[in-house]
């Protein structure tokens, strides 16, 4: 028998995943690569209350906050504090997964790469809430078409625990080369409750150190990004006291940069995780020279 947390993802045709054990299902604003129309379903094991664009079932909360401009730095802001307010007002105050798409991500807003500013209006509202950086929640952050921010959370009611990667700089320590402000987030966070626990990985690519690895080659960069994953899987898991590998991820989600890319990386990572079930997805990424990121959930 499965352990009993009490939300986990699956992934299936947008008929199949209805019921009264859903906690939300994530419509994503890019592109899926692939046959099938999959959409990524957040499965409860309590019941769910679902209120104000908002849905919780005792232990977590999923939401779904956005804005339209091109003011990056304020609406960056101005969302992760509503976030917070709404998490806490409705008694989850413990950001444990965040999952950011910004339009045009790598293009330019009055001189500084969009990106960017993201990262400073981030940076400014997470200062504001007293965040040390000891408890920035895991996250990602990819390209979607069109102007301003997306963002899906989910909060808990007890925080988890972040860790990183001894391979990686934190993100939160980057030099000042990638940024007037480094990227607030850890590279996974772990969530424990009395049935189990899941480990949240952050969006990873092919970074080792604070450097771009294996610019211009896909496959290198897949290789570097799955021992990256593996590396933060053995640390987090060894932090929660459990046994756990990239195995244990029921759902894997790839954003690729180059579409062409996709059969390759396809091919290579369902053969490398064959018990996963797969999203492949079109998106730009942080950076220029990374063709590839990849993020899961780990269950124990």
């Amino acid at each position: 028998m499965p352990v009993m947390v009490p939300t986990w993802p699956e992934l299936g045709l947008p008929d199949t995943l209805a019921g009264d054990n859903v906690l939300a299902a994530a419509h994503l604003p890019i592109r899926q690569l692939g046959p099938a129309p999959l959409v990524e379903v957040w499965r409860s094991s309590l019941p769910v209350v679902r209120a104000g664009g908002f849905c919780w079932n005792g232990a977590v909360l999923f939401g779904m906050v956005s804005a339209r401009g091109s003011h990056m730095e304020e609406m960056t802001e101005r969302l992760y504090l509503e976030i917070r307010g709404a998490a806490r007002t409705a008694g989850y105050p413990h950001l444990l997964r965040v999952w950011n798409y910004v339009g045009g991500i790598n293009e330019c807003e009055r001189d500084l790469e969009r990106y960017r500013r993201f990262c400073v209006g981030r940076h400014a509202a997470l200062a504001r809430l007293g965040y040390a950086h000891e408890q920035y929640p895991a996250a990602s952050a990819v390209g979607m078409r069109g102007e301003g921010v997306i963002v899906h959370f989910l909060a808990s009611r007890a925080p988890g625990v972040q860790v990183e990667n001894p391979r990686q700089v934190a993100a939160y320590d980057y030099p000042v080369e990638y940024g007037p402000r480094s990227p607030s987030f850890s590279r996974a966070t772990v969530a424990q409750w009395e049935g189990g626990t899941l480990i949240f990985l952050a969006g990873t690519s092919s970074v080792v150190g604070h450097e771009t690895r294996h610019p211009g080659d896909v496959e290198a960069q897949l290789d570097e990004t799955l021992r990256n994953l593996e590396k933060i899987v053995a640390v987090a898991s060894s932090r929660a006291g459990r046994s756990a590998t990239l195995d244990d991820m029921p759902v894997v989600k790839t954003y690729l940069r180059r579409p062409a890319d996709y059969e390759l990386v396809r091919s290579r990572l369902t053969a490398r995780l064959p018990r996963a079930r797969h999203l492949f997805l079109e998106a730009d990424i942080c950076r220029r020279d990374l063709l590839i990121e990849i993020e899961g959930v780990v269950r124990v």
